[in-house]
């Protein structure tokens, strides 16, 4: 079995997905993939000598940034003949495009690449139209094992959803959950508009950031202060206690000029405990969420969220069958081993 080198600057620990997609590569391979952590973006100097003077204690390098890890590994190939796989997220590909001279030099490092895994079937195709003849390997992101067992209490029959869960009574009315880093592109301040008129709905958004102020203000002024609150400081068992007592998780996040939602696991971590979710149907992310299946994916309008709010409102049963849909593919589709164990190839 091949020998990884593994360099990055968001390694297992981290929070943020290529993190926690690192971190799963690593529990799947512990014997063969080696991790090399930056605290800040190293230079070329720095990678390169990096791989040039460990070249004899690895075989391949698995590269997370293109620019400069790959630039990098591709001297490294062309010089010494070693072997790089490329792993693409999303806005990585983006940001490498950007400039003539950036897109010519990712064009050569993806194209002398052993392969190109992306995070989705969408991001694949991208690189396809960018490089025709690369045909890359998706891996999606995937639940952590740790989560999976989390949610082990559903198959036990102890959820308590429909109930509060503090006293065990039923409760009425429907109640929403976000957990995402608190910016604007993750459409929380759309959400709020969309629930201002509807009394039946609570909502609770999970999560930390820059865009705090701005949600906190606008709860203020759509006087949403006695259904709407924010947690921002939330241990992982509590993170649980969110999801078991939410009835729809809502994340409509949008694609801008410097960020995008690749995929979204968090979307299958909502579906992991019984969510239906709702979300903006962009690339990616309509691989996430099975629009009509296991959610319902949105056209982005305050207009069209409110309608489909109302809908699970109504239809309880609605949010039930997707949730249950969206669990049974989580763990189907979505554990760490059934989607790491596609890089079993790479490795010979």
């Amino acid at each position: 079995m091949a020998r990884i080198l593994l360099p990055t600057i968001e390694a297992p620990g981290f929070k943020g997905g290529v993190a926690r997609y690192i971190e799963a590569i690593k529990q799947t391979f512990p014997g063969n993939v080696e991790v090399t952590a930056f605290d800040v973006m190293p230079s070329y100097n720095e990678l390169f000598s990096l791989y040039w003077q460990g070249r004899a204690d690895y075989d391949q390098l698995w590269i997370h940034h293109v620019l400069p890890f790959g630039t990098a590994a591709l001297a490294a190939k062309l010089l010494g003949g070693k072997p790089y796989v490329i792993f693409l997220h999303g806005l990585d590909f983006d940001l490498a495009r950007q400039g003539i001279v950036r897109r010519e030099l990712t064009k050569r490092i993806l194209r002398l690449a052993k392969k190109v895994v992306t995070n989705s079937q969408a991001l694949a195709s991208e690189v396809t139209e960018f490089v025709p003849g690369v045909e890359p390997l998706v891996v999606y992101p995937c639940i952590a094992d740790e989560m999976v067992k989390s949610a082990e209490v559903i198959d036990e029959g102890n959820d308590n959803r429909g109930s509060d869960s503090a006293v065990g009574e039923a409760r009425t009315g429907l109640r929403l959950l976000t957990v995402a880093r608190l910016v604007e592109r993750k459409g929380h301040l759309l959400v709020l508009e969309a629930i201002k008129n509807l009394p039946a709905v609570r909502y609770d958004i999970v999560g930390d950031g820059p865009f705090k102020s701005v949600i906190e203000e606008k709860i203020d002024e759509l006087e949403l202060r006695n259904r709407v609150t924010v947690h921002s400081i939330i241990e992982n068992a509590d993170l649980v206690r969110f999801y078991n007592d939410a009835d729809v998780f809502v994340m409509p996040a949008k694609k801008t000029v410097t960020d995008r939602e690749g995929f979204g696991i968090v979307y299958l971590e909502a579906g992991l405990f019984g969510l239906p979710v709702i979300a903006n149907n962009t690339p990616g992310v309509d691989e996430a969420v099975i629009d009509e299946g296991t959610g319902t994916l949105i056209d982005g309008s305050v207009e069209m969220l409110t309608k489909v709010i109302e809908g699970y409102v109504n239809d309880r049963e609605l949010g039930a069958q997707q949730g249950k849909k969206g669990r049974e593919r989580v763990l189907a589709e979505f554990t760490r081993l059934a989607q790491m164990s596609k890089l079993d190839e790479l490795l010979s």
